[in-house]
């Protein structure tokens, strides 16, 4: 469980945790593509990269959103025959967390995270509406935590260089 005095931190947590199953979905999406196209995958130093320089579009670069990197690993999944899926309903998580309103009236909390749909005839309508617990959140760094965990796992089930058995 989480201290409620934490809650910001833990935001953060779960946070980190989508981004490293993003980018561990575009490692196996770039590794993938290199072996279909008999190539090595991307070949860019990104610690040397500077502002202004151009790249070529792939896995890394794209603008791929969570929600298209899940349907295609998944995608991929199924045609190398194996029956585990990533979680796509992080994608709720993650919009939630990256277009949602988290709203606590003292810094302390109690914390609130809403999220509202597109305007429709002048309404939006409430899609998102949590209150961000310790409990909550500590489902939610340990659901994150495992779905990374799942698609590390899957990455070695394909005998993929980009994550190394140990």
């Amino acid at each position: 469980m989480c201290p409620s005095n934490d809650i910001p931190a833990n935001i953060g947590k779960i946070v980190a945790n989508l981004q490293s199953l993003e980018f561990a979905l575009r490692l196996i999406l770039d590794e993938l593509q290199g072996i279909h196209g008999a190539g090595k995958g991307t070949q860019i130093d990104f610690m040397k990269l500077t502002v202004g320089e151009w790249v070529p579009e792939n896995y890394f670069t794209n603008y791929d959103t969570l929600n298209q990197l899940i349907q295609k690993v998944n995608s991929e999944l199924h045609s190398h025959g194996l029956s585990e899926r990533v979680d796509d309903s992080l994608v709720e998580l993650r919009d939630a967390l990256a277009h949602g309103r988290v709203l606590a009236l003292n810094p302390d909390g109690p914390y609130r995270i809403l999220k509202f749909s597109k305007t429709r005839d002048g309404n939006v309508q409430v899609t998102v509406s949590v209150d961000i617990t310790p409990d909550w959140l500590s489902q939610q760094i340990k659901r994150t935590a495992n779905e990374l965990q799942k698609v590390v796992r899957l990455g070695q089930a394909l005998s993929l260089k980009c994550f190394p058995s140990q």
